[in-house]
């Protein structure tokens, strides 16, 4: 087992089982509880894939419908008595980039690591449950889409990106849940969820030694695949797709999103970029800065912004619910064409960013989270995340502001009917 020195000296136990499967353990006394996932590098973002001689295009939600059925207790009540019973709580989820099952606890363990493994590493994907499953996931998806702040998102993701991913939501479209069939959740399965292509992460109060002697021996039979899909991703464009859009719902206030769309300069910094970015923007956007104030004299209240990475791109996003729709406009272009800082105002955000990731440690689900999120993203544990934040300068910030494509600019307004 290797130890790895993550964030300010806390320790992360890797280990590679002989099948492939990564095991992530962060065993502490700060809590009675424990915090088992299992996770697959099976998302909304694979739309096709090579394997072998064959390719094979994805129906979109696929991966989430995926995730409905394996995680079943409809047919599986006696596992969710045991789970009542010991007062644990199960859940999963789905991401662009990949699939998550949980199983939050504070006693019995190894019963509930049986429990959740069972349910992941041994799902039997029947036609009659797919067939009842999707009434479910039609419902779920007539849920979101009767959200205007959903469709601010969904219909931004559509006009700023041309082929990427993202311009689909995660539970996929209402002809990809109509249509996916049994045939290929259960190839999806047996491709993707195998040993070498799938992670454990376990956090909190456990005895480390016999956990991981646990997993050994219930993944002993467990082969690994020699050839692992190989997902296609089509090349984005660096142009947007819509620059302007206007729709019309039963809402009683107009709903504004505008989005940004910037290439990353360097790949290899990303991560950096993005904290900076985010810097930035809070600097001027969060409740202390300049902007916020603004909004707030001029009555717009309802108003958030956000950042994203998306592949090589950076999304960056202010939203808000006002009838004040152009001055909002004038107020974002106005602050987003100065993304600057000063020494003492960046020297405040960096510490208020180390304090967070302090704070992390306390709680077993943040630290699995970050665990998860960096291996789904970057196939590895970024363990010097304090170092990066701690060496951004004053020059590298304010430079890194003045890359932000402003002419790559798409406006998405809801207006009431």
């Amino acid at each position: 087992m290797k130890t790895i020195k993550y964030n300010f000296d806390e320790e992360i136990y890797e280990s590679t089982l002989d099948n492939g499967l990564k095991i992530y353990l962060y065993p502490t006394n700060k809590t009675k509880n424990f915090y088992i996932t299992v996770s697959t590098h099976f998302g909304s973002e694979v739309m096709s894939y090579k394997k072998g001689d064959k390719k094979y295009e994805v129906t979109k939600g696929s991966a989430h419908f995926l995730e409905h059925r394996v995680m079943d207790f409809t047919k599986n009540k006696d596992a969710m008595e045991k789970i009542n019973e010991f007062g644990s709580i199960v859940n999963a989820y789905t991401t662009y980039n990949g699939t998550n099952y949980n199983l939050f606890g504070h006693d019995n363990i190894y019963e509930n690591m049986e429990l959740l493994f069972d349910r992941v590493f041994k799902a039997d994907i029947k036609k009659e449950d797919v067939e009842n499953e999707r009434g479910i996931i039609l419902e779920e998806y007539n849920m979101y889409f009767d959200d205007p702040y959903f469709l601010l998102h969904n219909n931004l993701n559509q006009n700023i990106f041309q082929k990427s991913f993202i311009k689909y939501p995660v539970l996929g479209t209402k002809e990809g849940i109509e249509t996916v069939t049994v045939d290929e959740l259960k190839r999806l399965y047996k491709d993707f969820y195998v040993p070498n292509n799938m992670f454990i992460i376990i956090t909190g109060n456990f005895n480390m030694d016999e956990v991981l002697s646990y997993i050994k021996e219930y993944t002993k039979n467990m082969k690994t695949k020699k050839e692992l899909p190989k997902i296609i991703k089509p090349k984005e464009s660096d142009e947007i797709n819509v620059e302007y859009e206007e729709i019309s719902l039963d809402i009683k206030e107009p709903k504004i999103i505008i989005g940004y769309k910037t290439k990353i300069p360097d790949k290899k910094t990303t991560i950096k970029y993005k904290i900076m970015i985010n810097i930035l923007l809070s600097n001027k956007f969060s409740s202390t800065g300049d902007a916020y104030e603004e909004l707030n004299n001029k009555g717009i209240k309802r108003f958030d912004y956000g950042v994203e990475v998306v592949d090589e791109y950076l999304l960056i996003y202010f939203k808000a619910s006002t009838d004040k729709v152009e001055e909002f406009i004038k107020i974002i272009e106005k602050y987003i064409t100065n993304l600057k800082i000063d020494e003492e105002s960046l020297e405040r955000k960096k510490r208020g960013k180390l304090s967070s990731l302090i704070l992390s440690f306390e709680d077993i689900m943040q630290i699995e989270d970050n665990i998860a999120t960096e291996i789904f993203t970057y196939n590895k544990l970024i363990n010097n995340m304090n170092d990066i934040i701690k060496s951004i300068t004053l020059k590298e910030i304010n430079d890194t502001g003045g890359t932000v494509n402003l002419n790559n600019k798409s406006t998405l307004k809801i207006n009431p009917k």
